[in-house]
């Protein structure tokens, strides 16, 4: 067996197939072999090998491909690191689209312009952008994990175009229809459920995994630390709130502490808010079926339950209240995304800076 220096490799004849036969040991201790028929097949073999590991280029494994790393990654991390109904959208982008078009290219043999086709193929089919911004996303992160465990030597996903996208102004509704179709449910049971939603801005998954013990009456504030939601297939599940910022305290308006304090009178089980028939937490297509049958009776724009929480907090902009506290209430993780999300509001804050500016100077 003729052999190279060591560090460079071994190259051989393996006299009983007549094939030539090459092996490196790789930095991270593991081997790597390859047969051949000619030994110059193999010399080019090891050259190339030697210098992907000078180069730190080499992968670890150059068999994986696209599809089931993705599937295996879904599956043992992030199942365990995203909420469920995130999980659930996620592997559905993954299952319907990713894997169809790109689960066959090995990771390593993925390419920029494999990506920017796919992206191009799934606009051409009718997706919206922000769509195929969201499985650029799924992409992105998933190489990126690929690249710490030395499967890819870049991320191919930072070399595209991904879809632009306009962020468009959340839809709400006024401080008069609030208060129209607040009086308009005030007699059903869901009424609670729509004031935390409206004066505190809270989640519909918050409200719904709200506590007994998160209630403090005496000093008037909520604590928010879990989220309750209905899973296809799994039923209603516990989870912790989306971050470390979402988990808060939020202090109740005077009105909001009344009709609390008066719900919890009649409250006996762990959460506030159950069906009365099973004690089950609230379903949220029960929720959102009564919200918008409500707002078509009452003749209101056609929004969803999430708009609450939007007009909450462009309410409090508007009225001048520090973006830094409507980030704080609403639970945001950084004050840009509060920025970003209600940027419709800032020409009428100019417009009020501007005009407080000329009376600072007029008082002088």
């Amino acid at each position: 067996m003729a052999r190279r220096s060591k560090g460079e490799g071994s190259l051989w004849k393996d006299e009983t197939n007549n094939r030539w036969m090459g092996k490196i040991t790789l930095p991270n201790g593991k081997r790597r072999s390859k047969s051949g028929k000619t030994k110059i097949e193999i010399l080019d073999w090891l050259t190339d090998q030697r210098d992907k590991i000078k180069k730190g280029t080499y992968v670890v494994d150059d068999t994986a491909t696209l599809g089931g790393f993705i599937t295996s990654y879904m599956e043992n991390t992030l199942k365990h690191n995203l909420r469920p109904r995130t999980y659930i959208a996620h592997w559905g982008y993954v299952k319907n689209h990713i894997i169809p078009e790109l689960g066959k290219i090995k990771l390593e043999a993925l390419r920029p312009e494999h990506v920017q086709s796919f992206y191009d193929k799934k606009l051409k089919s009718g997706l919206s952008p922000r769509t195929v911004q969201y499985m650029h996303s799924i992409l992105h992160k998933t190489l990126d994990q690929a690249m710490k465990w030395g499967l890819v030597v870049r991320n191919v996903t930072e070399l595209v175009e991904r879809p632009k996208t306009q962020r468009k102004a959340p839809e709400i509704l006024s401080a008069k229809q609030i208060s129209l179709f607040l009086d308009g449910v005030k007699d059903h049971r869901y009424y609670p459920i729509y004031i935390l939603a409206a004066y505190c801005g809270m989640r519909q998954s918050e409200i719904i995994g709200l506590r007994v013990k998160d209630v403090d009456l005496n000093r008037g504030v909520l604590h928010i630390s879990q989220t309750v939601q209905w899973v296809r297939g799994q039923g209603f599940v516990t989870a912790d709130v989306k971050t470390e910022k979402s988990k808060r305290m939020i202090p109740l308006p005077q009105k909001a502490l009344d009709v609390l304090k008066e719900h919890l009178e009649g409250v006996e089980s762990e959460l506030v808010f159950t069906t009365a028939s099973t004690g089950n937490p609230v379903y949220n297509n029960n929720l959102y079926r009564h919200f918008k049958d409500t707002l078509k009776e009452l003749s209101l724009p056609d929004v969803t339950f999430h708009s609450l929480r939007h007009s909450h907090a462009t309410l409090l902009l508007i009225a001048g209240v520090h973006p830094k506290v409507v980030q704080e209430r609403l639970g945001h993780s950084q004050i840009t995304t509060t920025l970003d999300i209600y940027s419709h509001t800032v020409p009428s804050l100019q417009k009020e800076a501007a005009e407080k500016f000329d009376k600072i100077l007029e008082a002088v």
